[in-house]
């Protein structure tokens, strides 16, 4: 049985992150002595208790119900005062976003332009949400964002941040710590928020904080990016967004500016920011935290808590400060988990794709041309899966290189049994590496044959003045066959054939909604799976996608999700974003709508 430390309503487990205001627990929540779910609490340092927080935390109170419960800020998020103050939210398995850089650092992997735009998107969004609402960040910085191994992000200091911001004064260690954050003008709510964001886009592109009163000019002229292991300079419209966070030329007036500007870098250049491959970048660097903690749950789980009870609190005897059960469980996790992380988020990419891209050109077929530019799209993401395969296949390389290095070194036969297992281990993980490069590459070959054929498509029917007559239909691309030995979940679309109600006037009847044209299957969150929460129930996600002029998925909105931190509506909202879309027609002409809404079942797993 573990031992916990009890703060509250909860017991603290592990400690998961520190920042300059303290910490974040994993804790448990237990109904009489009997696990009842877990949950995410953050501790304040005893600095920032000095200052005041103890006195001032029921001021976060009032800001809760003004940010509406929403996930990007933590879901079910509560304050506890006290001698102990603290806040908890529901449970989301991740590592702040300043782990996640530091770590990246150390591992020396790389960090590619699409992770961090990812990252910003989520980030951006809660700080609109926030000015919505009439409430300013103030403190935003890597420590207050939240990456879970699913690829989302959740900004999970915004009711105390605006506090805290206050107490700076009175915490000099914490104020050091965030200067390179805190540079933005101190009598602009909003530009020093969004100078904060270029602060954490600029740290996330080059590995380096900005410099603290230095020429901030200089250093962007100067930035290559280095996350990505590329000594290039930073893209010219990256430098220029950023220039407009940062340096305080042609600041964007009003938050609509900024999204606007925002939405622009994000989709109309030639990045793909997706939170699956910000799940899948998360799995590779964390793999084994994520894999301890998983332990960790499920030990937890079944523990006897009878001794944190009031009625055996006199029974108790040993330690109260948490035993960090991660540290323990290390030697408990199965290889073999690990691999299935790679194996099943990888087999989760179904790129497929048909889609209305350009319109207008009277000799050209628009649909041939849509189509021709959307698979062109999805050869680049087929090309950077196939480059971050290769980088994962030289990792292994490099790592085997080290083991058989320290086998020929060490004299001790133990450790040289240690050493034989871990080459073993590493020859299997190469072994399904290569498999999924084999698989990789024929997908990619697949995929340029058919652009091919649609490419010679577009040229015939170039020459025709004349109406052309149907085209044929373009080849699918084919969706990855990699997929784990498991159920699978089946998406359940609405009827396609219900027109959108119109906003102002009357519709024609060409009028019509965004629809799914090729729609990706998700797959079954690992973590109910390890969790083994309600698999023998059927779990149903229902949203509805907003849909650009070019078919290009916008915006996920969950209309009925399934509760707690399982990874279901996660899952749904991947498979959307990675599904192909029509744009909505009115008036004849491709505009921006949402499509009717799609229900993704999630089969019961006996």
């Amino acid at each position: 049985m573990g031992t916990y430390t009890r703060l509250g309503s909860y017991l603290l487990a592990s400690e998961l992150a520190t920042d300059p205001f303290g910490s974040v627990h994993r804790a448990v929540v237990i109904t009489g002595s009997n696990f009842d779910r877990h949950m995410l609490v953050r501790t304040f340092s005893e600095e920032l208790a000095q200052a005041g927080m103890n006195t001032r935390l029921t001021e976060a109170g009032r800001v809760v119900p003004l940010l509406g419960g929403a996930r990007i800020f933590g879901l079910g998020y509560r304050l506890e005062t006290g001698k102990t103050p603290h806040v908890a939210w529901d449970y989301v398995p991740g590592r702040s976003l300043a782990q996640l850089i530091e770590k990246a650092k150390q591992e020396q992997i790389p960090f590619g332009v699409d992770h961090a735009l990812t990252v910003i998107q989520g980030v951006a969004q809660a700080i609109v949400q926030m000015q919505a609402k009439g409430v300013s960040h103030g403190v935003l910085s890597p420590y207050s964002v939240w990456v879970s191994f699913e690829g989302a992000t959740q900004v999970v200091d915004a009711p105390f941040a605006a506090i805290a911001k206050s107490l700076l004064a009175k915490t000099p260690n914490a104020k050091r710590k965030l200067a390179p954050y805190l540079q933005g003008p101190e009598t602009d709510a909003l530009q020093q928020d969004l100078f904060a964001l270029g602060a954490v886009l600029y740290e996330l592109l080059t590995f380096e904080k900005l410099p603290v009163g230095g020429d901030l000019q200089a250093a962007l002229d100067q930035a290559t990016l280095k996350a990505a292991q590329e000594e290039a300079p930073l893209p010219a419209e990256i430098r220029a967004f950023l220039g407009r966070l940062l340096l305080g030329r042609q600041p964007f007036a009003t938050v609509e500016a900024f999204s606007t500007e925002l939405e622009r870098v994000l989709y109309d250049g030639e990045y793909s920011p997706t939170t699956f491959n910000m799940a899948f970048f998360m799995h590779t660097l964390f793999r084994e935290e994520n894999d301890r903690d998983a332990t960790s749950m499920k030990a937890e789980q079944g523990d006897n808590f009878l001794g944190y009870t009031a009625a055996g609190e006199s029974l108790r005897s040993g330690a109260t400060r948490a035993e960090h059960i991660d540290g323990h469980a290390e030697e408990q996790v199965s290889q073999k988990n690990r691999t299935v992380l790679i194996g099943g988020g990888l087999a989760a990419v179904v790129i497929l794709g048909l889609g209305y891209m350009f319109f207008g050109r009277p000799k050209v077929d628009p649909a041939i041309q849509a189509q021709l530019v959307e698979f062109q799209r999805i050869k680049a993401e087929m090309e950077q899966q196939k480059a971050d395969l290769d980088a994962k296949a030289r990792a292994e390389a490099e790592k085997t290189a080290q083991l058989q290095k320290q086998l020929g070194e060490t004299k001790s036969a133990e450790e040289k049994a240690k050493i034989q297992k871990q080459l073993e281990e590493n020859q299997q993980r190469k072994q399904d590496l290569e498999r999924q490069q084999k698989a990789a590459e024929q997908r990619l070959a697949d995929q340029r044959q058919a652009e091919q054929r649609l490419a010679e498509q577009k040229r015939a029917s170039e020459t025709k003045v004349a109406a052309a007559p149907p085209v044929q239909e373009a080849p699918k691309p084919q969706p990855m066959q990699e997929a784990p030995r498991q159920a699978v979940p089946t998406p359940v679309p609405t009827p396609q054939s219900a027109a959108t109600a119109p906003q102002q006037g009357s519709t024609t009847a060409n009028d019509q909604p965004a629809r799914v044209v090729n729609q990706v299957v998700p797959m079954f969150p690992l973590r109910a799976t390890q969790m083994r929460w309600e698999t023998n129930l059927d779990h149903f996600v229902r949203l509805k996608v907003f849909v650009g002029e070019q078919g290009q998925p916008l915006k996920v909105s969950v209309v009925e999700g399934v509760s707690g931190a399982f990874g279901f509506d996660e899952a749904a909202i991947e498979a959307a974003n990675k599904s192909s879309f029509s744009p909505a027609i009115r008036d004849g002409r491709p505009v921006r709508g949402w499509t009717p809404e799609i229900v993704y079942k999630f089969p019961k797993r006996r």
